[in-house]
């Protein structure tokens, strides 16, 4: 047999050997393509459905940085608490809107455990462990520890007050320090670590508010 030949037959045997959408370089990248989007959405999937959720914004507690009915994605996923997060926690005591008791609240964490928190209503400061969160002014915003709030905490109920965190529990405070029944109150008091659903990392709605939550 001639040489040639041997080649011939060996190149046809290597082409039947070969899937079809290998013999054709469109068909293979045009699957290639669906098949990897294919499996990056099922990761996607996965990962919203297993360490994501939604969270919606009950009230006015949290304004100026979020008003109500804003929608949120919260995760707990390798998640370490730590000052200025905006979390999403569980309350056992507070009424929801079916008439029962618990509802989740979202609220700005302002003291880790061991922490001691005192408020000074007359001055309408914070001061965590002998330091005062510095209070400063752009234009007509307030800001405290570099995130906006509504207003200094003041308050007719005294003249100050100290708070020292549980172990596993957190001291956790609205933006709109006048209207946000939070840590402070003996309705809620200090949060305990498991009942904290996880962080707010982003508002997804409305749109035209649509962005990453920062401490």
């Amino acid at each position: 047999m001639e040489e040639n030949e041997i080649l011939g037959q060996d190149e046809e045997l290597q082409k039947a050997e070969r899937p079809a959408y290998k013999r054709h370089g469109i068909a293979a990248e045009i699957y290639d393509w669906f098949d990897s989007i294919f499996y990056g959405l099922l990761i996607v999937t996965a990962v919203f459905v297993l360490v994501t959720r939604t969270s919606t914004v009950d009230g006015s507690s949290m304004v100026p940085t979020l008003e109500d009915k804003q929608l949120l994605l919260v995760s707990d996923f390798a998640y370490t608490p730590n000052y200025n997060d905006i979390v999403v926690c569980w309350s056992d005591t507070l009424p929801n809107d079916n008439g029962g008791i618990g509802k989740a609240i979202v609220k700005r964490i302002i003291g880790l455990p061991g922490d001691t928190i005192h408020i000074d209503y007359k001055a309408g400061t914070v001061t965590r462990n002998g330091v005062t969160l510095e209070i400063t002014q752009q234009g007509d915003s307030l800001y405290e520890d570099g995130h906006m709030i509504a207003a200094k905490t003041r308050t007719d109920e005294g003249q100050g007050g100290d708070f020292i965190v549980p172990a596993g529990n957190l001291f956790v405070m609205g933006d709109n320090r006048n209207g946000s029944t939070d840590s402070r109150s003996r309705l809620i008091g200090f949060i305990d670590r498991r009942k904290v659903v996880g962080r707010a990392y982003m508002r997804i709605f409305p749109f035209d508010k649509f962005g990453g939550l920062y401490g």
